[in-house]
């Protein structure tokens, strides 16, 4: 069961039972042990039998206490835990009737193998006892024997539950042990027996060997342990002194146990034969437990050891150190010393040599077999009781140590076994040092004495210690050979070497204290080995490792010895070593030597160790002479630069210091540097020159006073100050102004000034000389910028050292290199004192300094920048195209440029080591003066910087501020002092807004005309530029609110800022950047107003809104100045380029600001501050009564832009002012501009007209809305009855002055200027949308006259433009020629024109709307619309409309045919009219075929250069796309009747045939050769479609190229859908894509579409998808099933990655359904075989479900069966099979599909054949295999083909001997080209394979000339 671990002691068991003190408590129970305790009642005659249960016995406890008996330990298990339950829960008088029948089972239980059983036997046995409480006494004798027994089990939860139950029946130990001495005859007989027991009577026959035996030792070792400790309890405490005689009752009854003890002892002994046998047992747990039975009986039954008995077990137990269990060796320890001391007469009964020493001698060498840590203490203890008799002589004691230092090389020494070994060496040799007249013999104990000490302590111990091996050859007692082997070639472990000089010291001391004659004998010893070591030197192989042994020796005695005051340390070894080996020292110069010369002078002090009558002179002169052997013998030899020990012999220099001469000594130091420093040192000779041994002395004499080290001087050179010297700072102040600078300077002055960290605050040098140091840093530092290339550095060189910039003369070219050299210097002594110079200098320079820095960082940053953009420019030619752009610039920089991007780098990683804490730390005077001189440094570089372009230098100088700002973090008063000086107001900033104080507050003032130069507004867009990349950075907060970006929606009291004037002080900032408008890089609309409106929806809680202040200046200015015609503008469709048509800035500013702030998802504008706006608005239209004719112009622009929201926002139906106040300025508007409209034009100035009706017009709003598909004319608010009918009066009377002009205009010039023209169509548009239904048939029909009107004047237009460009193509003279004309063609547009009929369209376009609508109400004016007349109308401008987008597209192809720059003038002349060409492409899209067939016509009747169909393809592949056009023109190509003109040209068969015509050719059709027949794609389609997929591959993801690429694509496979399976024309498309087509356009589509990489085989639910890869698999599911990629084509714009994923899916899709043999090849040819798996897992699980659904179904619904043919389907097996049955013959082919389909090849296979051939049948079956393999279609299509070829050969047609095919499996032709020799047949594409692949042109059969 393995080892006693956790077992009592019989002592400790002894204890627990004895009775406590008078009153006390025990603190632990019996048994307070480890291991545990046994009892039980009086037995029966036979304990052993069965008891029977009395009849009482309650049932249910009587089944469980049977189910004891079972083998299964579960059983047990469950049986007792039942039983611990039951006898607690039941009455003590019914469980006391079970306790016979428990006291069996319990016996039996505790022998049983599984310690769980076991275990809770002694649970339910302390439930029993706890229960039945007194009623266990009758039965106490036969259970006590095996619940003691039970109390030593090996299993610790065994023995601790066996104790807890012997608790719970006796709670105190007094009555504990008055069972056990009430049960001891019946305790010592049970625990006899078990020790008779044999492995085979503890159990049955069928229990495994193994297990017996376990059992057994369990037993036996038990019993042992448990008889030891009964008698240590009874006879060793209880009855040791009880007299037999006495009198007293008590003492008679104990008188009386001692006597039964004793005799049941005596018993056991002679039965069991003294126990012999159980020690020559194999276990080892056994032999344990003997010897401590065997101990307890020498201790206190000692009479049974008679002389017979002594003889037998006098060799046993002195020679028992032949065990080898380290286990047994404590027990046997005890055995051995108890019997030695007791019967010291029993070493005569054995051969103490043979059998006693011999064993002993192998034990020690053998290092006690493993039990150091327990034998060694036993050592002295053994010696001591070896009687002197035994053992006569000194042999035996060097013997012993010989054997005892032999036994510590037993494999690697633990730390723990190194202490006990070293002890124990220890206490043995002082103990036979002490004793050793017990050894002496004849000779005289000190011979003794000094032999130990010279042969052991220093020939073996010591040498041993140094690592020297024995040497044979030496006299006195030696190690033998195998020793000195093992010492020569053991490594010891540092902690065996610590131990061992602990050791020898404290022998040391122990013989100084008591042997003190014998000390000079040690010490000579010791010292001769030392001197010995360092005479010879480097001659030793580890003369290193000697002096480091010999290094720590010293140091140890230093902390044992020397700390306590002694001095013969020093008198009898330092000072004698010293004195006769310092020459030999200062010799050899060995690190190690130095080393110890060092630690010696440290522990002894260099006066003591080296003057030998110190003291005993006065003290003047000892220092005297102390001094001169300083400077004559240290001195010169500590600084002689020797590499290896310079650092040494500086520690030994300040060791050498003392506080009597610490002056003398320093400036003797720096004297003899400074005469020492110009002697030329050679760099090959290893000598350090004078600065690097100075540097190594400051840096030392630093971390010593740092650490409180200079235990020598406690006077002098403590302090920081002590150190410093005037020659010290003139040596400090030269090496800075010497060049060249080596790098033992800088770290000269770097040791010398200290500030290395923060915490280093130690400086030797002055106050003024720190200051000359901080000025030449900044001198050369600075010095770099005088050299650059830019002007804002010069500038910032100026400003750092403050001289005239003016007068600044550039350095020559030959002094760069030295400017550099001498500023990397300064910047390395910077770097290593920064903390020390920052902190002593608090003026001007250090601030300026650390201002140096980021200027010269930047300077490189941006001449690296330059440099960079240059040679890329300049050297392009010099790179592969096809190489990735890695190569280095450096190529290409000169040497200024590297040493200056060296400098800069070294820089940046300087600053981004700084900590915050550095920067919190400068002073506030520093920091302003720092921030101070980088603002205008960067204002400076924006505006002076040229060579760059303005947005390269915006994000620059933004980066700098950034990245400067996360360094120095600075706190917010300090970064917005900062950002009012950078962001100040100057020269070239601002233009339009200036910041200005009214009353004390912060205002600003407008310059309506400042004086603006090239330069100037160069100038000005360079600093705005920055300023909207700050905002971007920074946040809007921080950089124009001056509000933490972290904090700027708290409210101002939460904030806790008081910043020095208002957060709102630079909002003229944003202003300014509104009305700049657009800079190079940016535009207030695309970068500063997101984040102006991001700020704003979190501004809410601010008191004052930048928004009303904004908004408020921003009219204020516009108010000043007219505005322009708000006609011309397109509010109903407003955007940024639209905004930009704003010719005032302040109003472009305000109503780009209305517009980004009202048109979002929650308008930020608060109802309180609208309201505020409006009435300021109203409060400035009139001056008194006269109207303010520039509130007039601007009302229009606003209204126009607010209406909308702000009537969202408050309905009609809601009582408010502001609600009231706009409907009350609606109507009087509208009243006004009726009142405009008078009878009489005359009456009333137009302008009146105009402005009237252009506040009224932009009060009400339309929205146009929708897709590409179609656009949808929306109103944008709600309108009351009142103004409804005032519109309509409006519209009446406008109709009136229209009507009257018109009339006046025929007999003189027209009166209606084009602007109020332009109104009244505006006008008529907003009828429709509001009032649609109250219009009546007079108003429609003017409304359909002015829109056709209008809409025939821009197809006018554009068909001249079209003319125009026509005509300059054909008459071009040059390339330049065609270009200017068609700039000017362009630039005569008509833009009035445009604008009418963009109105005129909108219109249109809700008129169309109103057509469509389903209501229950059949109005008047719905009528009217659908009427014949109306709806005719109607038509033709649909028509009109489809010629201008035709006519467009035909420019731009006739444009494109010249040139691309020439279509891309076309091209960009449409964005200019953006929304006017996006709702001509809204109606093309619903155009019906008549109408698109009529504009078609009259576009071929033109005779232009290029057709409609080219016109189309130009505006699909623009060069300057507008969806709107693509869609519509993608749309148009696939629709009747372009579709039929858009896919193929004609060409060349035979004549002029079209390709249509060659499915019906005849014979003579077959006689063209392939090449005459090949049907060719349009050239701008077939230019897409053969792009080269291994450039596609390369550019980007949304490129153009990839984008026309994909949908060329996508018209192909449309019209390979439309087309019908039967056509030619279908059948040579196909031919062509799989001949000349590469399926690598897969590789492109894959690219977008990432699936994730699959194992082969995986489950069929694959991981989920990225969003691109989710969009494609529904979109390719979604092509199979609808057959279309209409919707995927619409969903394209605007193009990302995620729109262009589900066009590729949707193409994927298409092809595996139409091309699938074509997907087919590429797959196959995939290499990625993770690739290759994760598309078949994608197409298996999204594409393969839909498209064999579908096959299935044309299999069913397209293959018509006969007679002789059937086709059936089994879908859930994937089949198709096909029946051919022909007279008596027949044939059944199955073909399976993949699930992968079509990924993988379609097998077929024949299950059945009836009279055919097995090589008919074999050819037919390749020939199906064939046709669905190779067929680009569906599987009903090659089943049909493989039919019609069936019937062919049952006709007696021939097949082609190439292919074994009578149908050619592509192109399906028949064998007509016949050889003229063999007359074989063969197929016309067959057979230009043959000739292509064999290389010639031979028949195939009879190989002759074909």
């Amino acid at each position: 069961m393995g080892k006693q671990k956790g077992r009592a002691s019989s002592s400790g068991l002894a204890a627990s039972l004895l009775p406590h003190a008078q009153g006390a408590v025990p603190t632990v129970g019996f048994g307070g042990y480890h291991g545990a305790s046994r009892v039980e009642p009086a037995a029966p005659s036979d304990p052993d039998a069965p008891v029977r249960p009395t009849p009482d016995v309650d049932a249910e406890v009587l089944q469980h206490l049977k189910r004891l008996g079972r083998k299964d330990p579960t059983t047990k298990l469950k049986a007792l835990s039942t039983l611990s339950i039951l006898f607690a829960q039941k009455p003590g008088e019914e469980v006391v009737q079970i306790v016979p029948q428990w006291a069996f089972e319990y016996k039996r239980l505790l022998l049983d193998y599984n310690r769980e059983v076991r275990r809770a036997t002694h649970d339910a046995m302390s439930s029993l006892v706890t229960a039945v409480k007194k009623g266990i006494a009758p039965h106490l004798k036969s259970l006590m024997g095996p619940w003691w027994f039970s109390q030593f089990d090996p299993a610790p939860e065994v023995a601790q539950a066996a104790r807890r139950s012997f608790e719970a029946a006796f709670p105190q130990s007094e009555r504990r042990l008055d069972a056990l001495m009430l049960c001891v005859k019946e305790t010592f007989l049970y625990l006899s027996e078990n020790l008779k027991l044999t492995t085979q009577a503890l159990s049955d026959k069928a229990t495994p060997m193994d297990e017996l035996e376990d059992m057994h030792q369990r037993v036996v070792s038990s019993s042992l342990l448990a008889m030891a400790t009964l008698i240590d309890i009874l006879l060793g405490v209880k009855l040791q002194n009880c007299d037999v005689d006495s009198t007293n009752t008590e003492n008679r009854g104990l008188s009386k146990v001692r006597s039964a003890t004793l005799s049941a002892a005596e018993t056991a002994f002679r039965m069991h034969k003294c126990f012999l046998d159980f020690l020559k047992s194999k276990s080892s747990v056994t032999r344990s437990a003997t010897y401590s039975l065997l101990t307890s009986y020498i201790k206190h039954i000692p009479h049974v050891f008679d002389e017979e008995t002594m003889k037998i077990l006098s060799p046993t137990l002195l020679g028992a150190f032949h065990e080898k269990d380290a286990s047994c060796h404590s027990a046997m320890w005890d055995t051995i010393i108890v019997f030695c001391r007791k019967f010291p007469e029993a070493w005569s009964y054995c051969n103490i040599s043979k059998v006693v020493l011999s064993r002993f001698w192998h034990f020690l060498q053998n290092g006690c077999y493993g039990s150091k840590q327990v034998s060694y203490p036993f050592l002295v203890q053994f010696l001591d009781s070896i009687p002197p008799t035994a053992v006569m002589g000194q042999q035996f004691v060097f013997d012993f140590l010989h054997n005892l230092w032999a036994g510590r090389n037993q494999r690697q020494l633990s730390a723990a076994d190194s202490a006990a070994f070293c002890i124990a060496f220890k206490q043995s040799f002082l103990w036979l040092l002490k004793n050793p007249s017990r050894y002496s013999g004849g000779d005289s104990s000190d011979d003794i004495r000094i032999k130990l000490i010279s042969d052991v302590l220093a020939k073996i111990v010591w040498r041993d210690y140094l690592l020297f091996s024995d040497d044979p050859s030496t006299g006195g007692v030696q190690l033998s050979h195998k020793s000195s082997v093992l010492t020569a070639n053991t490594r010891y472990s540092m902690y065996y070497l610590q131990e061992l000089e602990k050791c020898i010291i404290e022998i040391l001391d122990v013989i100084e204290d008591t042997e003190n004659q014998f000390l000079n004998v040690s010490c000579e010893s010791l010292l001769r080995d030392c001197l010995d070591i360092i005479q010879q030197g480097e001659k030793l192989p580890k003369f290193q490792d000697h002096v480091e042994q010999l290094v720590s020796f010293f140091l140890s005695m230093d902390r044992l010895v020397v700390h306590k005051g002694k001095t013969w340390p020093l008198e009898r070894l330092a000072r004698p070593l010293i004195e006769q080996s310092l020459p030999a020292i200062k010799f050899m110069d060995t690190p190690s030597l130095v080393k110890l010369l060092s630690v010696l002078v440290e522990i002894f002090g260099p006066t003591r160790l080296f003057l030998r009558n110190f003291h005993k002179n006065d003290e003047e002169s000892d220092m005297k002479s102390y001094l001169e052997l300083f400077n004559d013998e240290f001195l010169p030899w500590c600084l002689n630069g020797k590499y290896s020990t310079c650092n040494l012999k500086i520690d030994l220099l300040l060791s050498l210091f003392q506080d009597e001469c610490f002056f003398d000594q320093w400036c003797s130091i720096i004297k003899y540097t400074q005469a020492n420093q110009k002697r030329s040192i050679d760099k090959t000779s290893k000598i350090k020159d004078q600065f690097e041994l100075l540097t190594i002395l400051l840096q030392k004499v630093r971390d010593r006073i740092a650490g409180g080290k200079l235990r020598n001087l406690q006077k002098n050179g403590y302090l920081p100050e002590h150190w410093r010297h005037d020659l010290l700072d003139s040596i400090a102040v030269s090496v800075c102004c010497d060049l060249p600078a080596a790098g033992s300077h800088v770290n000269f002055v770097c040791a010398a000034l200290g500030g290395s960290d923060q915490e280093d605050r130690i400086c030797f040098l002055s106050a003024e000389t720190v200051r000359k140091i901080l000025d030449f840093i900044l001198k050369n530092l600075a010095s770099v910028l005088v050299t650059s290339a830019f002007k804002w550095a010069r500038f910032a060189y100026a400003l750092l050292l403050g001289v005239d910039p003016e007068h600044l003369t550039l350095p020559e070219e030959q002094s760069s290199s030295i400017n550099f050299e001498m500023a990397q210097f300064a910047f390395s002594v910077l770097q290593g004192s920064l903390f020390s110079l920052g902190l002593l200098e608090e003026d001007s320079v250090f601030p300026s300094v650390m201002a140096t820095l980021f200027i010269i960082e930047w300077e490189c940053s941006m001449a690296l920048t330059l440099a960079e953009e240059n040679d890329f420019q300049g050297h392009k030619d010099d790179f592969d195209a096809g190489a990735s752009m890695h190569k280095n610039l450096e190529d290409y920089l000169d040497e200024k440029m590297h040493l200056k991007a060296n400098l800069a780098e070294s820089i940046h990683t300087f600053h981004q080591s700084l900590s915050p804490s550095f920067w919190r730390n400068i002073p506030l005077c520093s920091l302003s003066r720092l921030a101070n001189i980088l603002a205008q440094s960067i204002r400076f570089a924006i505006f002076q910087t040229r060579e760059l372009g303005v947005d390269r230098t915006a994000v620059l100088c933004s980066e700098w501020v950034v990245d400067m700002l996360k360094l120095v973090g600075p706190d917010h008063m300090t970064l917005q002092r900062f950002f009012d000086l950078l962001l100040s107001a100057g020269e070239y900033w601002p233009l339009w807004l200036k910041p200005s104080l009214q009353n004390g507050h912060p205002s600003m003032k407008v310059q309506f005309e400042p004086v603006i130069t090239d330069e100037i507004e160069l100038k000005h867009q360079q600093f705005v530029a920055f300023v909207d990349r700050l905002i971007h950075n920074l946040g809007f907060s921080e950089v124009i609110l001056g509000i933490p970006g972290d904090l700027h929606c708290a409210t101002s009291q939460s904030v806790g800022i008081t910043p020095p004037i208002s957060s709102l002080s630079r909002v003229w900032m944003a202003g300014e950047i509104l009305c700049t408008w657009k800079w190079r890089g940016g535009s207030a609309w695309e970068t500063f107003l997101p984040s102006l409106v991001q700020y704003l929806k979190v501004e809410s809680c601010l008191e004052v809104s930048i928004l009303s202040v904004l908004l408020d200046m921003l009219l204020d200015h516009a108010l000043m100045s007219e505005g322009g015609q708000w006609v011309l503008f397109n509010a109903w469709h407003l955007s940024d380029s639209e905004i930009e048509k704003i010719q005032d800035r302040f109003l472009r500013a305000l109503v780009a600001l209305l517009f980004t702030t009202t048109n979002i998802e929650d308008c930020i504008w608060r109802e309180s501050d609208a309201l505020v706006f409006f009435e300021k608005l109203l409060s400035n239209l009139f001056i008194g009564s006269t109207v303010n004719r520039k509130c007039m112009k601007t009302l229009p622009f606003v209204m126009s832009t607010i209406i909308k929201p702000l009537s969202g926002k408050l309905k009609l139906n809601q009582d408010s002012s502001y609600t009231d106040l706009v409907g009350k300025c609606i109507l009087s508007w509208l009243d006004a501009a009726i009142s405009s409209l008078s009878a009489n034009s005359r009456d009333i100035p137009e302008q009146d007209i105009e402005d009237w009706m252009q506040v009224v017009l932009s009060c009400f709003p339309l929205r146009v809305t929708g897709g590409v598909q179609k656009l949808v004319l929306t109103v944008e608010r709600e309108i009351s009855d009142a103004e409804r009918s005032l519109l309509l009066t409006l519209f009446m009377k406008y109709q009136i002055f229209c009507s009257m002009s018109t009339s006046s205009s025929s007999t003189s010039e027209p009166t209606l200027s084009m602007t109020i023209e332009l109104l009244g169509v505006k006008l008529m548009a907003i009828m429709v949308g509001y009032c649609w239904t109250e219009l009546q048939e007079n108003d429609w029909r003017f409304v359909h006259r002015m829109v056709f009107k209008w809409i025939e004047s821009s197809v006018l237009l554009v068909e001249e433009m079209t003319d125009g460009v026509n005509d300059a193509v054909i008459n071009q003279n040059s390339s330049e020629d065609v270009l200017e004309k068609l700039n000017f063609v362009v630039s005569a547009i008509d833009k009035l024109t445009l604008s009418f009929s963009e109105s005129a369209l909108v219109t249109l376009c809700y008129i169309n709307h109103l057509g469509n609508l389903h209501e229950a109400e059949n109005s008047q004016s719905l009528q009217l619309i659908r009427s014949g007349e109306y709806a005719e109308s109607n038509d033709k401008m649909v028509e009109s409309i489809l010629r201008v987008f035709l006519a467009s597209g035909v420019t731009e192809a006739i444009a494109k045919s010249c040139s691309e720059e020439a279509s891309s003038i076309i091209g960009s002349s449409r964005h200019a009219y953006l929304h006017f060409w996006e709702l001509v492409a809204s109606f093309i899209n619903n155009a019906s075929p008549q109408i698109r067939r009529s504009a078609l016509e009259s576009m071929e009747l033109w005779g232009l250069n290029k057709d409609s169909v080219s016109g189309l393809y130009s505006i699909l592949f623009s060069s300057q796309p507008i969806f709107h056009l693509q869609f519509a023109a993608y749309s148009l190509l696939l629709s009747d009747p372009f579709c039929q003109l858009s896919l193929v040209r004609e060409c060349s068969l035979g004549g002029n045939s079209l390709p249509g015509q060659l499915s019906d050719m005849g014979q003579g059709t077959e006689l063209v050769s392939d090449s005459e027949k090949a049907l060719y794609l349009r050239d701008e389609l077939s230019a897409l479609i053969e792009f080269p997929a291994s450039e596609l591959l390369k550019t980007d993801l949304t490129a153009r190229d990839r984008v026309d690429v994909f949908i060329a694509w996508a018209l192909l496979l449309s019209h390979l859908q439309l087309l019908p399976s039967s056509s030619s024309t279908r059948e040579k498309i196909l031919e062509y894509i799989q001949d000349k087509i590469s399926p690598c356009i897969l590789d492109c589509i894959f690219q977008h579409i990432p699936v994730k990489p699959a194992a082969p085989h995986g489950k069929k639910k694959d991981a989920e998808l990225v969003p691109e890869a989710e969009a494609a698999a529904k979109a390719s599911k979604d092509a199979i099933t609808t057959r279309s990629l209409l919707p995927y084509v619409e969903s394209l714009w605007p193009i990302g990655t995620r729109q262009m994923a589900s066009l590729a899916g949707s193409l994927y899709g298409m092809m595996i359904r139409l091309l699938p043999s074509f997907v087919r090849t590429w797959f196959t040819t995939l290499r990625d075989r993770s690739l290759s798996y994760s598309i078949e897992s994608f197409t298996r699980q999204w594409c393969s479900p839909p498209l064999l659904l579908d096959e299935f179904s044309q299999v069913k619904d397209s293959v018509f069966a006969d007679e002789n043919f059937s086709v059936s389907v089994n879908r859930s097996a994937y089949e198709i099979v096909a029946t051919y049955k022909k007279e008596e013959t027949g044939i059944d082919l199955v073909i399976r599909l993949p699930s992968c389909y079509p990924l993988r090849h379609v097998d077929v296979e024949c299950t059945r054949s009836l009279g055919i051939s097995e090589v008919k049948c074999r050819k037919w079956l390749l020939s199906l295999t064939s046709f669905v393999r190779n067929q680009n279609g569906a599987i009903a299509e090659a089943i049909r083909t493989w039919k019609s070829n069936f019937d062919k050969e049952f006709e007696g047609v021939e097949e082609c001997p190439i292919c074994y095919s009578i149908l050619h499996t592509s192109n399906h032709s028949l064998p007509r080209l016949a050889c003229k020799t063999c007359r074989h047949k063969f197929h016309g594409a067959c057979l230009y394979k043959w000739f292509s692949t064999s290389n010639k042109s031979t028949c195939p059969l009879c190989q002759t000339p074909f």
